[in-house]
């Protein structure tokens, strides 16, 4: 099975990314840096992510949950960040980080929109760190993984 995510081919959809799988990468639509420890990506301060709905989450709703860490260098370069997401044209509630640490981020997903077979989910956050000559990427989070489960 193939499907079309605009420019970007997902195979076989799953309902949970882990960044340290290497078959699942396809579904890491945008915004994901490269692996990192075998382990765990840097973002961008905007990220996409296509995760297939899980069985039942048509008719009883759905949460998304993502796996991060914030570095305190972070914080304390940027000061509070806030994280928000949005699911086919649906805001999901922010979330404001004021201090480094390990974090998931879960929101509810409307029933009405998960009838579907790949369902996008936009990240973003307020701020980021800019590109540095020698590294070259904007840096936001560190993401372990994202998951997609029935209520």
């Amino acid at each position: 099975m193939l499907m079309s995510f605009g420019c970007h081919a997902v195979k076989e959809p799953v309902s949970k990314l882990n960044m340290s799988d290497a078959t699942t990468a396809n579904q890491l639509v945008s915004g994901f840096w490269w692996l990192e420890e075998n382990s765990w990506r840097w973002t961008a301060r905007e990220f996409v992510a296509a995760l297939q709905p899980p069985a039942g989450a048509e008719y009883n709703g759905a949460t998304v949950s993502l796996h991060l860490y914030i570095p305190d260098s972070q914080i304390e370069s940027l000061g509070s960040m806030t994280l928000s997401a949005t699911t086919e044209g649906r805001s999901l509630p922010p979330e404001t980080f004021s201090k480094g640490g390990t974090y998931v981020y879960t929101r509810a997903i409307p029933k009405d929109v998960l009838a579907t077979s790949i369902l996008p989910v936009r990240f973003s956050f307020d701020k980021v760190l800019t590109p540095d000559k020698a590294d070259g990427r904007e840096l936001a989070a560190i993401v372990t993984s994202i998951e997609l489960q029935t209520k």
